[in-house]
């Protein structure tokens, strides 16, 4: 398994930035300071050198007001997690972090897994 962006220490030298889209009412402000807690730990445990690493992490949040978006012809329910993580990261982590924040973002918040989209990519892509 491949630890993309480490240094030779094993600490890693590129930021991860995540950025939460979320509908208006569907993830409550006392709620947030949890998901980010989770984000942290997931890219800690996945893509660093695990609990306790010094992997810069940061968390944006942006909310759509009410009548905004909608699915389906409804007003949407789902979040958007979306990163940018280090370049080189192998299918198996990243699949491996996707997965990680989808759950704990499914249990901390009681969304459906149909709620939220959480993706990542690289962070020199440019597409």
């Amino acid at each position: 398994m491949m630890r993309a962006g480490l240094d030779q220490e094993g600490k890693l030298r590129t930021m991860v930035d995540f950025q939460c889209t979320v509908q208006a009412g569907q993830v409550p402000e006392d709620m947030r300071g949890t998901l980010v807690q989770a984000i942290e730990r997931a890219c800690h445990e996945v893509l660093g050198s695990g609990p306790g690493s010094e992997m810069p992490v940061t968390v944006e949040w942006i909310e759509i007001p009410r009548g905004f978006a909608f699915r389906g012809g409804q007003p949407s329910t789902t979040s958007l997690v979306r990163g940018k993580i280090p370049d080189g990261c192998d299918k198996e982590t990243r699949s491996r972090l996707l997965m990680t924040i989808g759950d704990e973002w499914c249990r901390i918040s009681g969304s459906g897994q149909d709620e939220v989209i959480v993706s990542a990519r690289d962070r020199g892509w440019s597409g």
